[in-house]
């Protein structure tokens, strides 16, 4: 059952340049049917429907596709399907999605989700989304890795200590984020064994995560 404190962002702005030229300005990857009958944000809701209930996810895309998304996500309020009126840093726009939840439930707790993930068994998944969210209720900040199965050069990576134990759904402190690397570096972070890559999935209480900008990005 959905735990009526837990909302989610579901980050779904980008163009998908890299699935040229099927993806484009107006019909990006996102709001395509890549993998069976339902797009890739039809997905990423179905995914998120036993934790957190449509009337709290909020979607925020681009001008282009806010049309689209509303068409395809009817059970999603249209309010709540927000567009940008330019690219930026995505770090605004999630301390306005926060500040508009804590207005609405001082115990807000938020997930913020990439719209374009794969995921093959949403049953693990969803047990791992509860772990974070229970960390992020206890006044964590949390993100999701994911162990690498390859030298990506194309995701972030997160270092944990090592030694540290970071299978099934165990929380560790994060060491330090690294950005994405050059293929040797990358050789290097997936040989030493304790590099995940950076699934871009955050969790926190929307309080804690204000109070975390007005304090290192008061501007």
């Amino acid at each position: 059952m959905p735990n009526s404190h837990y909302y989610g962002l579901i980050l779904a702005g980008g163009r998908g340049t890299r699935f040229w030229p099927r993806s484009r300005k107006r019909s990006a990857k996102q709001v395509l049917n890549v993998f069976g009958d339902r797009s890739l944000i039809q997905a990423t809701v179905d995914r998120l429907a036993p934790l957190i209930a449509p009337e709290r996810l909020w979607i925020l895309t681009s001008r282009e596709l806010r049309e689209e998304i509303v068409r395809q996500l009817p059970e999603i309020p249209k309010n709540q399907i927000l567009a940008e009126p330019a690219q930026r840093n995505t770090a605004p726009a999630i301390g306005l999605a926060a500040q508009i939840l804590t207005s609405q439930d001082s115990d807000a707790v938020m997930g913020v989700f990439p719209a374009d993930h794969l995921v093959g068994k949403p049953g693990a998944f969803r047990q791992v989304l509860r772990a974070a969210f229970r960390g992020a209720q206890a006044g964590r900040l949390m993100v999701v890795g994911i162990q690498p199965r390859w030298p990506e050069t194309g995701y972030g990576y997160i270092e944990f200590p090592r030694g540290a134990e970071a299978g099934g759904v165990e929380a560790v402190a994060v060491k330090r984020f690294h950005e994405k690397p050059p293929l040797a570096r990358a050789k290097r972070y997936v040989a030493a064994g304790n590099f995940y890559w950076n699934s871009g999935m955050f969790f926190w209480q929307a309080g804690v995560l204000l109070e975390g900008l007005r304090r290192h990005l008061p501007r």
